[in-house]
């Protein structure tokens, strides 16, 4: 575009210039020729023209957009590329002009600091070639000019010239390569100006033509003038332009007048400090029981005595009020006093030899005296030292006094390998178990895929996230250390920002935002959280993700949490959130510890169900329901023996859980029938309230009291308290049962839920269908620990969680994670549990049975262990339901009287009357039907009409129902007596037939 508008232009400019001739060898050839002189005036009409009426439209042009600036410099260099001689034609133009005419858009269309790194390249080409006809090549021909012309204008300072230009080349070419301003104009003005004032005092100094043209015309101005003033002016103005080139301020003067001063001092030691050095103040004050005294009583008796004080020597630059006298106290007595302190053999200098043979290491330590050590403890409480037998043989001891006993110190916790505190009255009582905990090696290794990193894929989103929201004028910025990365999601945090508080900076006097004590900026008015979240659809669509979840705002933390999936998407195993910290502290501390995933940071995250106390699992069809079920039964079968915890299944599909069949955690085998269930919820209630009568009469609230106790009895030899381990029952499908029986299922599970925690009996609850209907309000209640997977609407969602976000979950584990002590759900991406890693551990417990049963001696061969079945004593669920004898002997008479009473019968009726629930009404009516109280059922849903006895509302529907009653009282009866009347003719036939042959032979 550019080229053909310069065509155009061109063209304009000279109508009339021929094809295949170009304007410039038109010139060359006829220079003065007045053709030339008519064309040029004709261009500059031209081109004065043409620049007027090009320069008003783009003028009108850019007034309508924002870039005036670039506009105007477009057009200028757009006019500067008019003024130069361009072909008329590009077609007919000649090699050299195309060639000249591409050079210069070449050159147009670089970037300034391009441009700058060519000239950059030149100036430092030439500077070196300066350099070198001043230095190497100075002989040489071709160079022998340029050195004599620079040292004959510049003298000496052509050579500080040469490096100072190489110096400067070099800097500018950095400056373009980094496009960053390197070079500071003040220092290179004042490097100059220094250059030529030394040229100027090196011209006074030495004289005429001594240094070159340069200084001589510089020094005209200080010839007329005394030598001295020369000299002092410019001295001076060379002093004035350092300070000012270098910024030289009076501090950089104290520094080097310190230093200076320091390095004078620092000679070396003064006389009378090497003479106090050597001569030692203390010498003669040796005691007199010194190990390195050889003279013994010799040496004493040829010491002179000495005085009872020997004062320090003074020295010459403490002050005599601060001095002090070393005074020796007479602890020796009088025998020191006659002892002289200039004792030549009572230096430790003549004993050098001797203390550097003195042994070193180990010493050995002296025996042990047994009535020594029994005076220095007298009295004292401490345990008992192992002596030696023949020892304690050879020097008999006496028993000490008897005194009160101190009880032992506890051991410091901080201190690794330290055992638990434990008072004196309770010793350490482990019980050790017959069952081995499997090893976590059954499981799978997890994936060797590390985590995304903060990269230039992180970096690129949060700048889309960003601009954004500044595109909706929404003042808000996404840090790098706000960025978390998870298995499936990576976390934006949006930190909302607005007008800043500014304030005049006292060094810089500019206007600066003020901050707080924590470094961060203080806002007068900031964005609201519910504009960001707002623009949640918004942000989707910019990033192209599936579903984004958004979190306002994250709990702790000061920042709006945007959630996308993340493409490089990991699976996280159950092995590595076994093995993590995490959860091997949560498992030192209970039994119960469950494994649940990876949160959005990649932190492992578990969970206490003893804490919890129960837990509802809810989301739709392939979500991650059942292997979340799964990997709470694989979390405490890989860390709780059947002593500690027990397990109840209940599975109506008949196909997640029935592998578990066999292990010995098992009270009952897994339940797939429907009709069993309320029998083994009423199983458990009853194991609830007798194990509520055992903490009453032995006076503890809960289980955890209970094993204290029965701890401390076992300690004490009583073994009269059982082991009572946790019991989990797990319901795989909570609406299959709420469908069969919906009030009594219910009512089971809230008591179970509200009266079960102290007895340790927890409930585990998933389900698929999460609505009103089968999620009650009294379960919800009752069961406050809830994890919800993806789910269909944000209905159900309100649901299991009493807020939305479930359904803008991913599915295949991803999850939100509500607590009870937690008011925002966490999202959390579950652990796998593969179905090889489940049958390993299915069969590393069957095993044990196996090989605890022969060890025993119950059984011979292994298979028949695998045959039998695994049912605890009393846990026993008979194939018809106890209820059905109860309906016999109780409410089926209250029942016909209350159908009698309102002369129908219908469930809605039993039900109200009776207050019971549907399931249990349905069955009385049942039963009244088969006992011919009422009629059959009608259609449209109609109350069943009563059969025998009459209403109390005086219908004579009593006589119709007695009538049927009577006709079928009839037709009974003679069948009756048909089949009396044919079993008497038979007999009588047979009687004739056996009668003749007894009569013959009588």
């Amino acid at each position: 575009m550019a080229g053909s508008n310069r065509e155009s232009e061109a063209k304009r400019i000279n109508p009339t210039g021929g094809q295949g001739t170009s304007r410039v060898s038109k010139a060359t050839g006829r220079i003065g020729s007045p053709s030339v002189q008519a064309a040029r005036v004709e261009q500059h009409t031209n081109l004065s023209s043409t620049t007027k009426q090009s320069s008003r439209t783009q003028t009108s042009k850019k007034q309508i957009t924002r870039g005036r600036q670039s506009g105007n410099k477009k057009s200028a260099t757009r006019t500067r590329s008019i003024s130069t001689p361009i072909p008329a034609s590009s077609s007919s133009a000649p090699r050299d002009t195309k060639f000249l005419q591409w050079a210069y858009e070449k050159w147009n269309s670089l970037e300034p600091h391009h441009q700058q790194r060519v000239f950059s390249i030149l100036l430092l080409i030439l500077s070196l070639v300066l350099l070198a006809s001043l230095t190497i090549f100075a002989s040489a021909p071709l160079l022998q000019g340029i050195h004599g012309f620079f040292l004959t204008f510049f003298g000496w300072g052509a050579y500080p010239l040469a490096l100072g230009l190489v110096a400067f080349a070099i800097a500018h070419l950095l400056e373009g390569l980094r496009n960053q301003r390197l070079i500071r104009w003040p220092l290179v003005i004042g490097l100059v100006v220094i250059w030529l004032l030394l040229l100027m005092e090196t011209r006074l100094i030495l004289g005429s033509m001594k240094v070159g043209a340069l200084a001589e015309v510089l020094v005209i101005l200080l010839l007329g003038w005394p030598p001295a003033i020369g000299h002092v002016l410019v001295l001076g103005l060379l002093a004035l332009a350092i300070i000012l080139t270098f910024r030289i301020t009076f501090g950089h003067v104290l520094l080097v007048a310190d230093y200076v001063r320091q390095l004078f001092a620092e000679n070396g030691p003064s006389a009378e400090e090497s003479k106090r050095r050597q001569a030692s103040p203390f010498l003669g004050l040796r005691p007199k029981y010194s190990h390195y005294m050889g003279g013994g009583k010799e040496a004493s008796a040829q010491a002179k005595p000495a005085p009872k004080k020997r004062q320090v020597q003074q020295d010459d630059d403490i002050p005599l009020n601060e001095q002090e006298t070393v005074p020796l106290e007479d602890d020796l007595g009088g025998e020191y006093e006659d002892e002289e302190a200039e004792d030549p053999l009572n230096d430790i200098n003549v004993h050098k030899q001797e203390v550097g043979l003195v042994p070193r290491g180990r010493r050995v330590p002296k025996q042990l005296d047994p009535e020594e050590h029994a005076q220095a403890v007298q009295g004292a409480s401490q345990h008992e030292l192992p002596f030696d037998e023949q020892v304690a043989l050879k020097f008999p001891r006496k028993a000490p006094k008897k005194v009160s006993e101190m009880e032992s110190l506890a051991p410091n916790p901080r201190l690794p390998g330290q055992p638990k505190a434990r008072a004196a009255s309770q010793p350490a009582q482990v019980i050790v178990s017959s069952w081995k905990l499997p090893d976590t090696a059954l499981l799978n290794n997890p994936d060797e895929v590390k985590l995304q990193l903060l990269g230039d894929d992180t970096t690129s989103l949060a700048k889309t996230i960003q601009d954004t929201l500044r595109s909706f004028r929404v003042d808000a910025e996404v840090r790098p250390e706000d960025i978390s990365i998870g298995p499936t999601v990576i976390r934006f945090g949006i930190r909302p920002t607005g007008k800043p508080e500014m304030k005049m900076d006292e060094k810089t006097h500019k206007m600066m935002p003020v901050r707080d004590s924590t470094g961060n900026i203080v806002y007068e008015t900031r964005t609201r959280v519910s504009r960001i979240m707002a623009l949640q659809n918004d942000l989707a669509l910019v990033l192209e993700a599936k579903a984004i979840r958004m979190e306002a705002p994250v709990p702790g933390r000061p920042y709006v949490g945007v959630e996308i999936p993340n493409k490089n998407s990991r699976l996280v195993t159950l092995r590595e959130v076994l093995e993590s910290k995490e959860y091997q502290g949560m498992k030192a501390k209970s039994k119960l510890a469950i494994a649940l995933g990876r949160d959005v940071a990649g932190k492992p995250r578990v969970g206490d169900l003893a804490r919890m106390p129960h837990l509802l699992i809810a989301g739709a069809t392939g979500a991650g329901k059942s292997v979340a079920i799964n990997t709470i039964i694989a979390s405490i079968l890989t860390q709780a023996t059947p002593d500690d915890v027990r397990l109840l299944m209940v599975d109506p599909k008949m196909v997640e859980l029935s592998m578990y069949n066999g292990i010995p955690h098992l009270l009952s085998p897994v339940v797939t029938e429907v009709d069993k269930v309320v029998p083994l919820l009423k199983r458990g209630i009853t194991e609830m309230e007798q194990r509520y009568r055992l903490f009453s009469q032995l006076g503890v609230r809960n289980l955890d009291g209970y094993r204290k106790m029965r701890l401390e009895k076992l300690a004490k030899g009583d073994t009269s308290l059982n082991n009572l381990p946790a019991i989990v029952i797990i319901i795989d499908e909570l609406a299959d049962l709420m469908m069969a029986a919906p009030e009594e299922v219910e009512g089971m599970i809230c008591r179970l839920a509200q009266l079960a925690r102290a007895t340790g009996i927890h409930l585990v609850i998933a389900t698929q269908r999460p609505s009103v209907d089968v999620i009650t309000g009294l379960i919800k209640a009752n069961i406050p620990t809830r994890i919800s997977f993806m789910v269909s609407s944000a209905v159900d969602s309100r649901t299991i969680i009493d807020m939305g976000g479930a359904e803008r979950l991913l599915g295949r584990g991803d999850m939100l994670y509500l607590p009870a002590d937690a008011g925002r759900p966490e999202r959390i991406q579950g652990a796998f549990l593969a179905d090889e890693e489940a049958e390993a551990l299915v069969h590393y417990w069957r095993q044990q049975i196996i090989e605890r049963a022969i060890a025993i001696g119950e059984i011979a061969n292994p298979a028949e262990a695998e045959n039998k079945p695994q049912v605890e004593p009393g846990w026993e669920i008979s194939e018809q339901p106890a209820e059905e004898f109860e309906l016999d002997d109780e409410l089926l008479d209250k029942a016909e009287e209350v159908v009698r009473e309102y002369g129908r019968a219908s469930i809605s009726l039993l039900q109200r009357r009776l207050r019971i629930g549907y399931s249990r009404a349905a069955r009385l009516i049942d039963l009244l039907e088969e006992h011919g109280i009422i009629g059959s059922a009608e259609g449209g849903g109609r109350s069943r009409e009563v059969l025998d006895g009459s209403s109390d509302d005086g219908f004579d529907d009593g006589e119709l129902h007695t009538l049927a009653d009577e006709a079928v009282d009839i037709m009974a009866d003679q069948q009756r007596n048909e089949f009396l009347r044919q079993q008497a003719e038979a007999i009588k036939r047979q009687k004739p037939a056996q009668n003749p042959p007894h009569e013959d032979i009588s």
